[in-house]
């Protein structure tokens, strides 16, 4: 009977150790904006809105999708050629946006991170753990951070300089504005190779043409 106790629990042991999280290297990351509180009128409506980060090594998208799919976002970043195209598509105009460089974090901007590492939570079922940015104007980042993913899309870089591991769930408080995005799945296994090609029916304009397409708001390029 004890050599049965003893072997059982060798198993799992074993089984536990089989079963740790691997380190994800590619896949898809689905967030979903969980929390908008603002005095400014229309932004309730941003709550529930969905974001999708693709990643494969290099290559990296960003889809961002809002009022039912009437405007959608994306940027398909290559780190390796360092090439980086903004996609946008308002009501059937697809335009397309190609920047001379991938976005950098800004140098000047540097935050006080705090990393409380008894503050703990599952976010899409990686254990995470929570960090907390100050940025000298007052901008305020708290995010679940992860080990486990390994995604370097431009965006996230820049909003997250210096940050150690993976933002699962950030909140961001900004001017009386607070929003907090949460990863709500994640896909290892999904394919997808077909998803960093950049589509032949969009138009391509330069920053400036986009701006007066959009009566003067500048998407930052």
């Amino acid at each position: 009977m004890k050599n049965r106790i003893s072997v059982l629990i060798l198993f799992l042991f074993f089984s536990a150790g089989l079963m740790a999280q691997k380190k994800m290297k590619k896949g898809q990351i689905v967030y979903k904006i969980t929390e908008v509180k603002s005095k400014k009128a229309g932004t309730r409506m941003l709550e529930g809105m969905e974001m999708q980060l693709f990643f494969d090594d290099a290559l990296h998208k960003l889809e961002l999708n809002a009022m039912g799919g009437v405007f959608q976002m994306a940027t398909i970043s290559d780190l390796d050629k360092k090439t980086h195209v903004s996609l946008f598509n308002m009501m059937g105009k697809k335009v397309k946006v190609l920047a001379d460089s991938l976005p950098k974090a800004n140098s000047k901007k540097t935050y006080q991170i705090t990393y409380n590492r008894d503050e703990v939570k599952t976010v899409a079922g990686y254990p995470c753990y929570q960090a907390v940015m100050t940025a000298p104007e007052g901008t305020t980042l708290t995010a679940y951070v992860t080990n486990k993913i390994k995604a370097r899309h431009p965006y996230f870089v820049k909003l997250f300089a210096g940050l150690e591991g993976w933002p699962m769930q950030y909140t961001i408080d900004n001017n009386g504005m607070r929003m907090t995005f949460t990863a709500q799945s994640t896909d290892a296994k999904l394919d997808v190779s077909q998803v960093f090609q950049i589509p032949a029916d969009y138009e391509e304009k330069s920053p400036e043409e986009l701006k007066n397409m959009m009566g003067g708001f500048d998407f930052g390029f």
